[in-house]
């Protein structure tokens, strides 16, 4: 045993005779009996009871003037409730909607990086990254089920989607 555990045993060991000792009960000591309970006089500064119903109907004035409006709120329902006409302005969303033209959105760049690039004779082997994977790849090979290697070139890497939009990967200098 160290001596900082020594030490700190010491001081925890103490703590806790401490506090038993300050809780126990002392039984040499004379008990006596509770109080009664005393009534205390109301103090000059003290409002008396009568005061006090004269304040609280005061406050409570101004509120009975107000009326409000019934709650529309429904805590067990997610959405608000559907307005009576919608279907005349539903028609013209719908044919809105079917009239713009769907606007082609690349796909997001890939999240994959180019760690290396294997050269065994003359076939090269792409080292990628991404995503949590490690993908050792040749020409033709699928990467993520998104990609195809399209090149493997000594510090590049050409993939291509489903889509036909084509990314180049090129090793970290």
């Amino acid at each position: 045993m160290t001596r900082t555990t020594f030490k700190a045993l010491w001081i925890g060991g103490s703590g806790v005779l401490a506090t038993w000792l300050a809780v126990s009960p002392n039984p040499g000591a004379p008990t006596t009996p509770p109080a009664a309970a005393v009534r205390r006089v109301a103090s000059a500064a003290e409002p008396t009871a009568e005061e006090l119903n004269l304040l609280a109907a005061r406050l409570r004035k101004p509120t009975a003037a107000v009326t409000l409006r019934p709650s529309t709120r429904n805590p067990f329902r997610y959405k608000p409730p559907k307005s009576s006409a919608p279907s005349a302005s539903r028609e013209r969303r719908v044919q809105s909607a079917a009239i713009e033209p769907a606007i082609q959105v690349p796909p997001p760049a890939p999240t994959l990086k180019l760690s290396g690039v294997a050269q065994k004779g003359a076939t090269r082997t792409a080292i990628l990254s991404g995503d949590g994977q490690i993908y050792v790849v040749g020409v033709g090979d699928s990467v993520a089920g998104r990609y195809t290697v399209i090149t493997i070139d000594p510090e590049t890497v050409l993939l291509r989607d489903d889509a036909g939009a084509e990314q180049r990967l090129v090793l970290p200098q």
